[in-house]
């Protein structure tokens, strides 16, 4: 008997274990994120939407860093019954974090867990701006022939970029297991491709965004996205992002990170699939993390579409694509592509050391 898809509507939080916790939260609050709970083990931590919290830092039991799972919130009580008849999964079982519920948790191919969400007290209330201005009151930009703002000026202050959402995270796999992989999720969850890009060599599909089906109802052009590895052999987290505000307030957060000593992955540039500004940074552990703003949104009539591997795909405007970005490793920052690679006749790209 073929399974019921599950049907969720958000993301919940992602949970990740560091060796060293207390400076992983040293990372998160200048990074935009508030401690909603603190344990002696664990710290929930939220941003400034309805989710009782988005983020779960855990201490780890060795000396590594680890990415255990994400959660994503279902429609009813029924898609967390019906979660329970996935191979592999849990029963029905309390959530102990913050707002509380009911969770189900299951193993994807690759050991992560992904967790269904039922019944969390969400919050009501907003207790800061999601802008890092002085003065909110009347923000609309001017531009060169439309001038709503006539008068008032415009103020900001510093400070960490106040965060709304968990956007979307991404893992990548083994080229040989990207289809199995990207199989199991579209038929556990309601997921549907938005934009895939591929290898123009062999025309095979090697990286896809993967948005929440929710019909003619408009939602984020990817809450979860596969790209596959040709050297690893096994899986691994590449990043989660968070949604703020506006540019102004991504800059400002990107010069607030810069000011406490913590190192810049890539960014601030802008996207070309899903076209959001991005800005990505190492947290404290060595995993990557980003602020987003102004991505698109789709729905069930927004088409599928396919783009060749390539720098090109990536970016429209921002630094020089880096080495750390693709490999996700501390160690590679500072190394910048000089050539990309040409899939045609197989050549590698060529990185450089970025001067100054």
């Amino acid at each position: 008997m073929a399974l019921t898809k599950i049907q969720v509507k958000s993301l919940g939080f992602v949970h990740y274990q560091h060796p060293d916790l207390e400076n992983a939260l040293k990372f998160f609050k200048d990074f935009g994120l508030v401690e909603e709970d603190r344990r002696p083990t664990q710290a929930f931590l939220r941003g400034n939407g309805v989710q009782p919290y988005v983020y779960l830092a855990e201490q780890s039991p060795d000396q590594n860093r680890h990415f255990i799972g994400a959660y994503w919130n279902v429609r009813t009580s029924k898609d967390l019954e019906n979660a329970t008849a996935l191979p592999g999964a849990t029963a029905i079982q309390d959530n102990d974090g913050p707002g509380g519920g009911q969770a189900v948790r299951v193993k994807d191919p690759h050991g992560f867990i992904v967790g269904f969400l039922y019944g969390q007290t969400l919050r009501t209330s907003q207790d800061c701006s999601l802008q890092l201005a002085s003065d909110t009151s009347d923000a609309h930009p001017n531009t060169a022939t439309e001038k709503l703002r006539k008068g008032p000026t415009r103020r900001f202050k510093h400070g960490p970029s106040p965060i709304y959402k968990l956007g979307h995270y991404g893992i990548g796999v083994p080229r040989a297991r990207y289809k199995e992989t990207m199989d199991w999720y579209r038929s556990v969850l309601n997921l549907k491709p938005t934009d895939a890009i591929f290898d123009p060599k062999t025309d095979e599909e090697i990286t896809c965004f993967n948005h929440i089906d929710l019909g003619q109802e408009f939602t984020d052009h990817h809450s979860f996205f596969i790209g596959s590895s040709a050297t690893s052999t096994v899986a691994y987290p590449h990043h989660c992002s968070f949604e703020v505000n506006d540019f102004d307030t991504q800059v400002l957060g990107h010069d607030w990170l810069r000011s406490k000593g913590w190192t810049n992955c890539w960014g601030i540039g802008r996207h070309v699939l899903g076209s959001q500004i991005f800005d990505y940074w190492f947290d404290a552990s060595g995993n990557v993390v980003e602020h987003y703003s102004d991505g698109d949104l789709v729905n069930q009539d927004s088409p599928f579409k396919r783009e060749p591997a390539g720098p090109n795909s990536l970016y429209i405007w921002g630094p020089n694509l880096p080495l750390s970005f693709l490999s996700g490793k501390l160690e590679d920052v500072g190394k910048v592509v000089k050539t990309p690679p040409d899939v045609i006749s197989g050549r590698p790209a060529v990185f450089e050391e970025q001067t100054t």
